[in-house]
């Protein structure tokens, strides 16, 4: 199964913000989409999710995205948003399930024993199962974005995309989400295409989280892609200053205390 997309525009309003993209995800790919703020990463993960207008083509599986229920795209793509994006007042555990509507046939109502058990699944590896009767405006940030990432899981789909996963978690749930995305990424999901092999696309603004993660990495820059290929030739000291105009490996350098 092939995401693909072809001479993509999008943008708010009038202002374009990615243009001219062309990009293929491959089922199994790992891949790493880095550039400075602004430069179009979450639109980007949008678009590719059918969650917002965009001029060119996108399909998935050889189908366009643009034409297909949503509900058949929510089987095959999961986005999990930055915190700052939700907006209605759910406790942990509704919040969850929700990610199982597209395996449903409905509301709360009609999930299945395996929704909820899937459901709670999730929070567990996601830690978060402990504040499940929670209201999603009492958590911290930390809190929320594994919430988001359980909910996102939830969803059980191949292709997953995870908008800045790790900004807000501490060092320890950092840590373990490199390595739950990882064992994820080796494996499957069923759909009703058939098994496919999972595929993570991910922001991130930890270069050494995004190289434990993503063996391909993708930057974007004044709209379009700069570079595309292997994470272990693009992240280069070179590219790094390109990208974001500043000496990234010098600073990093600068930043190591001697002991």
């Amino acid at each position: 199964m092939e995401l693909l997309l072809s001479n993509v525009s999008a943008g708010y309003g009038s202002e374009k913000v990615i243009e001219n993209i062309d990009l293929s995800i491959k089922e199994g790919d790992s891949v790493f989409i880095g550039g400075r703020n602004g430069c179009g990463k979450t639109t980007l993960l949008r678009v590719m999710a059918g969650l917002m207008d965009f001029g060119g083509s996108v399909t998935i599986d050889g189908k366009d995205i643009s034409k297909m229920k949503r509900k058949n795209v929510a089987q095959l793509v999961a986005l999990m948003p930055q915190a700052g994006e939700m907006y209605f007042q759910y406790t942990v555990y509704q919040t969850v399930l929700l990610g199982r509507y597209a395996r449903s046939n409905g509301l709360f109502g009609s999930f299945t024993t395996r929704d909820r058990e899937y459901a709670k699944e999730c929070m567990e590896n996601c830690g978060v199962y402990e504040f499940k009767d929670r209201l999603l405006g009492e958590l911290s940030g930390g809190q929320l974005q594994r919430v988001l990432l359980a909910r996102t899981y939830a969803q059980e789909t191949p292709f997953l995309f995870l908008d800045e996963p790790g900004s807000s978690l501490d060092i320890k749930y950092r840590a373990e989400l490199c390595d739950y995305l990882g064992k994820w990424a080796e494996g499957k999901t069923s759909t009703p295409y058939g098994d496919v092999r999972n595929t993570v696309v991910a922001v991130f603004h930890d270069l050494g989280q995004a190289r434990s993660i993503c063996s391909r990495t993708v930057f974007l820059k004044n709209k379009t892609i700069l570079a595309d290929g292997p994470s272990s030739e693009v992240i280069t000291p070179e590219m790094l200053e390109e990208v974001f105009d500043f000496d990234v490996a010098g600073y990093i350098e600068r930043q190591v205390i001697v002991r």
